[in-house]
């Protein structure tokens, strides 16, 4: 009741209003309720897409290892028939650069970790002994190995496939050939790692067995160590190294990760994307259904506002003409059930209390004994004449010995006299006439447009055909009359005391008479 006093609304205002609430209140659920979905639906395909993508780069990781490794073998069969010959060694290191461009560099190193041959020759490091524990790797193996990273001689983290060479006479071994890939900068496996189809959406990174970061997107992580100082630390710990699978987003923050190993290398490939970026590819479909949905919403709520009014204008209408007091309903639409049930309780109502007004009024300007005027409704008729500047005559009558009726036939009797005479009197005169009972036996008839003596000539008229008139049990009933006329300018009060004055003299003279004002 306050929200109404407050902000007083109609009713097609408040169809609008239920309307549009409505429209907007679903467009956002449906938009919140998709946004929600998609979201977790983006999520969980970017983590199926990162874990096969992180499985696809391992495999092309493993095949390009395994490339190199071959043509590693190949020129370590090679060297094998003569190794101490310096232009085969020559020959095979500048091969093994030259022919693919997969490696940064060449070694040669003999069984004592001697760098033999060195190429390109820039690198300055042919002759040096290798003294690091990380750069013997290779030589300590004598196999086929992908060592872990570590700083070459030159100051370059490496990583260096290598092939141990073995004479090929008395199978002795005689030191290995590698291929060395730097990590920082243009190298085979950035090549291969860092062309994708993924572009900005995904970060890639492969971690060594050791927890080195091999290769990254962002170049600046190369070389780092795997700890808690790495981004990548509190989404892996060691011995999730050694699976694949995907890191839930809680688990990873921000990060959607997901990882596979290769197997034969002991590294980890590492493929992540931003959540709030795949997130926000979700919030711009979401605008884009907005966008989409725009035109179709702005019909809606133009067939709300429509309905609206053709609904609430029927309503207005009736509620205008009943607090009007207007009972024209005619031209109202009715084009739907419930505005066709109001109109009709409407006209009924207006019926019945017209009726009851008609009765009303008619009870109280009618003598309830004969259904003629009563004094009430003779004032009001007297004062319309007067307004009107209407001249008229009065013609006042008394039934002569009323009482004696009354007490020798019963007061039943003489209420059916009156009666008779009121409908004599009514008869009597014309319809615009007005025919009054003014007291108990006493009536009053005022006549428009008569002059006096006309009015005598009625009024003993009527005196002869009540003398004549049978009102049976009573064997005779006469009146006496007066007679007076008003004109403009007269007191209407002192007209009609004369035409009382001259029923007295009617009276006094013997009764049933007629007298006239005396001039």
């Amino acid at each position: 009741m306050q929200i109404a006093k407050l902000f007083p609304c109609n009713l097609r205002q408040v169809i609008l209003a239920f309307g549009l609430l409505s429209v907007v209140v679903t467009l956002a659920n449906q938009f919140v309720i998709n946004y929600h979905v998609q979201s977790k639906r983006e999520v969980a395909q970017t983590l199926s897409n990162n874990e096969a993508y992180a499985r696809k780069i391992a495999d092309i990781s493993s095949m390009a290892m395994n490339t190199l490794r071959a043509q590693l073998a190949f020129s370590a069969k090679e060297l094998s028939t003569n190794f101490d010959d310096p232009q085969l060694r020559n020959a095979e290191a500048t091969r093994l650069l030259q022919q693919n461009d997969f490696f940064n560099s060449v070694v040669i190193v003999n069984k004592d970790a001697l760098i033999l041959d060195a190429l390109p020759k820039a690198l300055g490091v042919a002759g040096i002994s290798l003294r690091s524990e990380a750069a013997k790797q290779s030589l300590n193996a004598k196999m086929p190995i992908v060592p872990q990273p570590f700083i070459s001689p030159s100051g370059n983290l490496i990583l260096s496939p290598s092939h141990p060479i073995v004479d090929a006479h008395d199978g002795l071994y005689l030191g290995y050939v590698a291929g060395t890939i730097y990590l920082h900068g243009d190298n085979v496996l950035a090549r291969v790692l860092g062309t994708h189809f993924h572009g900005e959406k995904v970060s890639i990174s492969v971690v060594s067995a050791n927890g080195v970061v091999i290769f990254d997107t962002d170049e600046r992580d190369v070389g780092s160590q795997l700890d808690n100082t790495n981004a990548l630390w509190p989404a892996f710990t060691r011995s999730q190294l050694h699976s694949s699978g995907a890191l839930t987003p809680h688990k990873s923050h921000e990060q959607l990760m997901a990882f596979a190993t290769v197997p034969e290398l002991g590294w980890v490939v590492i493929v992540s994307s931003d959540s709030q970026k795949v997130v926000s590819t979700v919030g711009e479909t979401i605008y884009e259904l907005i966008y989409h949905a725009l035109p179709v919403t702005v019909l809606t709520l133009l067939g709300i506002w429509f309905l609206a009014s053709k609904i609430s204008a029927p309503l207005q209408l009736l509620a205008s003409r009943v607090s009007n007091n207007d009972n024209e309903f005619r031209d109202i639409p009715l084009w739907y059930h419930e505005i066709r049930t109001l109109k009709r309780a409407f006209e009924g109502y207006r019926n019945e209390q017209v009726k009851r007004i008609d009765a009303l009024s008619l009870a109280t300007h009618t003598d309830p004994l004969t259904g003629i005027g009563n004094r009430r409704y003779m004032q009001t008729y007297l004062e319309k004449m007067c307004t009107q500047a209407q001249p008229f005559a009065v013609i006042t009558l008394d039934i002569d010995f009323f009482k004696r009726i009354n007490d020798t036939y019963g007061h039943d009797v003489g209420d059916k006299v009156i009666k008779s005479l009121a409908a004599l009197l009514k008869k009597g005169c014309r319809e615009y006439d007005g025919v009054f009972r003014s007291g108990g036996e006493e009536f009053m008839l005022l006549l428009p447009g008569i002059g006096l003596h006309r009015a005598f000539d009625l009024a003993e008229r009527l005196r002869e055909q009540i003398a004549e008139h049978q009102f049976l049990p009573v064997p005779r009933v006469t009146v006496s009359i007066g007679v007076s006329v008003w004109q403009e300018h007269k007191d209407v009060n002192e007209v009609l005391k004369e035409a009382d004055n001259a029923l007295y003299r009617a009276k006094e003279q013997g009764r049933n008479q007629t007298q006239m004002v005396v001039s």
